[in-house]
């Protein structure tokens, strides 16, 4: 059996079994469960960590059977034994569950991509990632630029954060009214 890609988490926490030698758990809020999607967006107890390796701009925690892609902050669990690791979590959880653009990025991802490595995301800066231009399909729609970029300049950028740009509406949108200045 092969180990494959199952699932990416937003926040996560890692936590040492009470039994010595016993390997690391991992609980955190899964964006995209792949093999079971009745667990995206809950608390999900894993088999143990073998190893968790730095990947670009996120980690990949390795089981005994499957890959996790671990995207945003680890949560530092206090010390003792007496902490609960899912409600340390949920009181950590800055956010309503909602489709996340990083999830999407990576199901997208063409994983020969020579600028995220098959991620769909790479690290943009420090404390940021940035949705891949290369890997992105641009199947989240596009919206025209106007306002700050004026009433009707005739350009469009994608709508999945990727910072696409294109100068003419792409052939989905060519039916679409222009705006009226």
């Amino acid at each position: 059996m092969t180990k494959q890609f199952n699932g990416i988490f937003r926040t996560w926490t890692r936590v040492r079994h009470a039994r010595h030698g016993a390997l690391p758990v991992l609980w955190g809020d899964c964006i995209v469960h792949l093999s079971h999607p009745e667990f995206s967006g809950n608390i999900l107890h894993t088999s143990g960590i073998l190893e968790i390796v730095e990947h670009g701009g996120f980690k990949i925690a390795q089981t005994r059977n499957n890959y996790y892609a671990l995207l945003g902050p680890e949560l530092q669990m206090p010390p003792g034994d007496a902490v609960d690791p899912e409600a340390f979590i949920l009181q950590h959880r800055s956010r309503a569950p909602a489709p996340d653009v990083y999830a999407s990025a990576a199901m997208n991802a063409d994983l020969d991509c020579i600028k995220c490595g098959g991620a769909g995301v790479y690290r943009c800066g420090e404390d940021r990632l940035c949705v891949c231009d290369r890997c992105c399909k641009h199947n989240q729609g596009w919206w025209q630029l106007e306002g700050g970029y004026g009433a009707d300049n005739g350009r469009w950028a994608c709508k999945a954060g990727c910072g696409v740009v294109v100068d003419k509406p792409p052939p989905v949108l060519q039916f679409l009214p222009r705006t009226v200045a």
